[in-house]
């Protein structure tokens, strides 16, 4: 098959275990798309949001737009900022008012709960790419590495994460299994490697490109690039890979601007049977995932 005609496109702190919570409807990637899938592993763990991530975790809470019933809803609006209920307002359609309104309200709601502060007095800003970070007293843009945690927004369908961490440098992409891209755009925004994986996989081709693809998204937003990252300036390992089969996806190649591939640090994962979950960050020392139901942080933030 011809995939595709391109040219070149224009430390660590510790923290005590959480409490163990109910199963979560999040199920950690053991193998590529088709094999052994188990709950959640690897490091990653679900627990009460009793602190933010220490460092060297991320805390991603994940959710869909079902949990919001009436009081929910008004209880979620009041933590939004004027701008931010104006822009949820321009949206035509329902569905993505609560979407925008889930994942914006949940944002707030996590940053002043790890950070001790009224959600409201939180301020963002956007660096000139475009990659939104806290602002003000709290200003953790790339240029302050660490001075603040970062965070990272993704929706797809009804679908909702939100990923925080102790640097900027965190991305979140999660995307609805169902979505029918065809392989051959997807390859477009691939590295070579990655289109030669493809070629190779033959009946696994989709889901493999699919894992890919939210990597991709994921790290993409980590850097603050989007779609202008050039395709081969980084390459991934999917999980089950490579010579020793790493239970984890990994970078397999990076450039040199954008740091050196150990430091950075993947996450992939099932959302029930219908999504799919990656999370990317750039951190000097292994990382916790820490994934957590929107449901279960709520219920344990006050109105």
């Amino acid at each position: 098959m011809r995939w595709r005609t391109r040219a070149t496109p224009p430390c660590c702190g510790t923290r005590p275990p959480s409490r163990r919570s109910s199963p979560s409807s999040a199920r950690c990637r053991e193998g590529t798309a088709g094999t052994r899938q188990g709950e959640i592993a690897m490091g990653a763990r679900d627990g009460a949001f009793d602190h933010g991530p220490a460092s060297g975790e991320v805390l991603i809470l994940h959710g869909f737009t079902d949990l919001l019933a009436p009081d929910m809803r008004v209880r979620l609006m009041a933590s939004l900022s004027p701008e931010e209920e104006a822009r949820r307002r321009a949206f035509a359609f329902p569905r993505d008012r609560d979407l925008f309104l889930l994942a914006h309200a949940v944002k707030r709601l996590a940053l002043g709960r790890c950070l001790g502060v009224d959600p409201q007095d939180l301020a963002f800003a956007r660096d000139p790419s475009g990659k939104p970070f806290l602002a003000g007293p709290f200003l953790a843009g790339p240029s302050q590495a660490g001075a603040g945690p970062g965070f990272s927004l993704s929706h797809s369908g009804t679908a909702v994460a939100v990923a925080i961490a102790g640097t900027p440098l965190v991305g979140v992409d999660v995307e609805a299994h169902v979505r029918e891209v065809p392989l051959e755009a997807m390859a477009m925004i691939m590295a070579d490697a990655e289109v030669a994986d493809l070629s190779a996989a033959g009946a696994a081709a989709r889901p493999r490109a699919f894992a890919y693809w939210t990597l991709r998204e994921a790290f993409a937003k980590a850097v603050g690039l989007g779609l202008s990252l050039p395709p081969n300036d980084v390459s991934f390992q999917l999980a089950g890979s490579g010579p020793a089969g790493q239970e984890a996806p990994a970078v397999a190649h990076l450039a040199g601007h954008l740091g050196a591939a150990g430091d950075w640090h993947l996450h992939q994962c099932d959302l029930g049977p219908d999504y799919l979950l990656a999370a990317a960050v750039r951190a000097p020392c292994p990382v916790v995932w820490r994934l957590m139901p929107m449901e279960r942080f709520l219920a344990g933030t006050t109105p």
